[in-house]
């Protein structure tokens, strides 16, 4: 609770410094063996972190998300953006110009797809890579 005064100590009759200079040895000894234990721990897992399978599964839906919302915007963009190109630049109306940016669109769209699967497969081969290393230590 509260700290007792050195003065308290020697009026105990020099029982208390006996007491006092051993519970400093302890304190002295259990700070030399801290290191150690310290040591043993991090070895131990630590409960704050998060686990490999839960880091790749919130990195999975967030590279989702992302392409997902590119698959959405970009090939709005490439149409629009297509359509205002032919029609200011080459002077392309009607037909031609729709088809144009319809071909921009697509393709956009195949684009984002490929980089989605380019991406699965290069996680892929990166936890191949992971289980290898595990394996040989």
């Amino acid at each position: 609770m509260g700290r007792r005064k050195k003065n308290a100590n020697a009026s105990d009759g020099g029982n208390g410094c006996a007491a006092t200079e051993t519970a400093n040895t302890v304190a002295k000894a259990a700070a030399a063996v801290a290191p150690a234990a310290t040591s043993e721990r991090e070895d131990e897992v630590d409960p704050y972190t998060i686990p490999l399978h839960s880091r790749q599964a919130a990195f999975a839906i967030l590279w989702l998300l992302v392409y997902s919302f590119a698959m959405f915007t970009l090939p709005f963009g490439a149409f629009y953006g297509t359509r205002h190109v032919l029609a200011d630049r080459f002077q392309i109306e009607g037909f031609p110009n729709t088809c144009g940016s319809v071909l921009a669109a697509v393709v956009t769209v195949n684009v984002i797809i490929m980089l989605y699967a380019f991406r699965g497969f290069r996680e892929v081969e990166e936890e191949d890579r992971e289980r290898s290393k595990q394996k040989a230590k």
